[in-house]
């Protein structure tokens, strides 16, 4: 395949592809907004003077893209910031942040069609563009490099599925990942991966998710649920995908056979709520929402259907346990519970943090588990022993935030992107 055949592509699939997006705000998945901006019609006035876009996919990829955002506003006060995200749960948690920066903005990413992206770039007319982990699109490649601007791939990876399928168009993602200033690798796997398609620029750096600030704490519904799980243990489940939901609620009725238990379940996504309620009801669970004005002290399961609350529920969980893992999604972000000194456990769907799994597994805070029996034996293990929770805190504590914003500030001078 070649650029001009993939644009002619997309360019017959444009109906399809608008009819696709439409469908998707009928189920709630996007807003008019989002349609709007995936057409690359923007919704928002472009701030004066440069400006830098920054895209990132979901949650896990945005935060850490608003690290780089922080860090660029310090270094830069008066240069504006374009970031976009694909998902309203991103936008919703991001939003707020951006509006407290100044000069900050998000929409929603442009699909890669070569009409919608250079209608996008005609109106954004950005001065360099960063791309976070794995967003690689031809169009949008090929537009930026036509334009002659900067665009670096940073905390760059590549999973083995996607290594395998882009194997089989060597010579075309050669020549999309060639027009990149700079490929910024997370661990050498990676680094290995994107070299293979395009050696001449592909370098390795720290994975920036270490760089990520603990996630916030809202401390009046911290002290609220202390009192309602006071005399209990705590296990929380963060960011739940379809089919692990099962798994935690039979590992919490095998454990509050033996230990007294609050079990509370976060899913990803808050339109699953409803779903999930009824695999309590199935089982016959004494359940509440995170949102229940009048909760019950003999409530011993919680669904929270608010969103922004994962740091403050891992705050209160003695274990934690981060979705994504049980099920083939890849894994979320396994550093957030460990940072804030708490065990976690994971499944064995990690592709998407293999270095981060592999080094708090040698560093004895993280258990990898596949079903509900082994997750509640850990789990037995870890709340029967204090010690043990103590010592597992005290190496948390050795998980120490790394250069990865500087090697990115070295990069950028070293090309003069910025």
């Amino acid at each position: 395949m070649t650029i001009k055949l993939y644009k002619i592509l997309f360019i017959l699939l444009g109906p399809f592809l608008k009819g696709y997006f439409y469908a998707r705000r009928l189920r709630g998945k996007d807003r008019k907004e989002s349609v709007c901006n995936h057409f690359g019609v923007a919704t928002q006035s472009r701030p004066p003077g440069r400006l830098v876009w920054i895209h990132a996919v979901s949650i896990g990829e945005s935060m850490a893209a608003l690290t780089y955002v922080n860090h660029l506003k310090k270094q830069s006060p008066d240069l504006g910031i374009l970031l976009t995200t694909t998902s309203v749960t991103s936008a919703d948690l991001l939003e707020p942040k951006l509006k407290k920066i100044g000069c900050c903005l998000h929409q929603f990413s442009v699909a890669d069609h070569p009409y919608w992206v250079k209608k996008f770039l005609d109106y954004w007319q950005p001065c360099a563009a960063f791309f976070l982990e794995s967003e690689i699109w031809p169009n949008i490649m090929d537009e930026l490099h036509t334009r002659k601007v900067p665009t670096l791939l940073i905390n760059a990876r590549l999973s083995q599925k996607s290594f395998a399928r882009w194997s089989l168009l060597k010579q075309f993602f050669s020549s999309t990942l060639g027009k990149f200033t700079v490929i910024l690798a997370q661990s050498d796997l990676d680094a290995t991966r994107y070299a293979f398609f395009s050696p001449n620029n592909t370098l390795r750096m720290d994975n920036l998710k270490y760089a990520n600030d603990t996630p916030p704490c809202n401390e009046e519904l911290l002290n609220t649920f202390r009192k309602i799980c006071a005399g209990k243990k705590v296990l929380v489940a963060g960011s739940t995908h379809g089919g692990e939901e099962e798994i935690i609620l039979k590992t919490h009725l095998k454990l509050k056979e033996k230990i007294p238990i609050v079990t509370i379940i976060i899913p990803r996504h808050l339109i699953r709520v409803e779903e999930v309620c009824n695999i309590f009801r199935q089982n016959n669970v004494f359940f509440a929402l995170r949102s229940d004005k009048n909760v019950q002290e003999d409530c011993e399961v919680f669904c929270v259907d608010t969103f922004g609350e994962m740091g403050t529920f891992f705050r209160l969980a003695d274990v934690c346990f981060v979705g994504g893992s049980l099920v083939p999604v890849g894994g979320h972000n396994i550093l957030e519970p460990v940072a804030l000194g708490k065990p976690v456990l994971h499944g064995p769907f990690m592709d998407n943090a293999l270095e981060i799994r592999d080094f708090l597994r040698n560093l004895q805070v993280s258990f990898e588990v596949k079903n509900e029996e082994e997750m509640s034996e850990i789990c037995q293990k870890l709340l029967k022993n204090s010690s043990l929770l103590n010592e597992i805190s005290r190496k948390a504590s050795t998980v120490v935030r790394n250069d990865s914003l500087k090697q990115i500030d070295e990069f950028v001078k070293a090309f003069g992107i910025l």
